[in-house]
């Protein structure tokens, strides 16, 4: 008898840590077919807490965005963009742009399938528009399922939202 409880207990723990898994790649949109291919994104998933846009992330992506027009509109944009979101909060910003390079901090808080998250914005503005750089990396120190490289990417869409109902001049 007590092994068949034991057994039932056991079922239960590991279909409910199965349901949390899966639960969470569906939330943060995990692709798994997409380049570079299933195991590799997996392993992405499964270890790491953090997602940037420079060389070393494995996922292609999440890369650098250059968002056109005259850099002060385009500056507007973004931070609309950010807006979107209602319980995003700008943390720090170094100010607009003048031909340098500016950095926006940003908290993206947490819920039930995701910690809490620091992003960080790096804008590149050249005689084009808007270099973008971002870094999302998460609070826990464990493994996200892709909740990092989700964060960058909604951002990346909301932004692009953004400049389709207002187009920089």
């Amino acid at each position: 008898m007590k092994s068949r409880v034991a057994a039932t207990l056991f079922g239960i723990i590991v279909l409910g840590g199965l349901v949390y898994f899966f639960g969470d790649l569906i939330a943060n949109n995990a692709s798994f077919f997409s380049p570079p291919g299933p195991w590799s994104r997996m392993s992405v998933y499964l270890t790491m807490h953090s997602a940037w846009t420079g060389s070393g992330y494995p996922l292609p992506e999440v890369s650098a965005k250059e968002y056109m027009g005259e850099p002060s509109r385009v500056r507007e944009d973004i931070l609309a963009g950010i807006k979107h979101f209602e319980t995003w909060s700008v943390q720090s910003d170094s100010g607009p742009l003048k031909g340098r390079v500016e950095t926006l901090r940003i908290r993206v808080p947490g819920n039930f399938w995701r910690s809490p998250e620091r992003l960080t914005l790096t804008m590149v503005p050249d005689k084009f528009g808007i270099l973008v750089r971002a870094k999302a990396d998460s609070d826990s120190s464990h493994a996200d399922f892709g909740a990092t490289r989700n964060t960058i990417l909604r951002l990346y869409h909301a932004i692009e939202n953004q400049i389709a109902i207002h187009p920089p001049a």
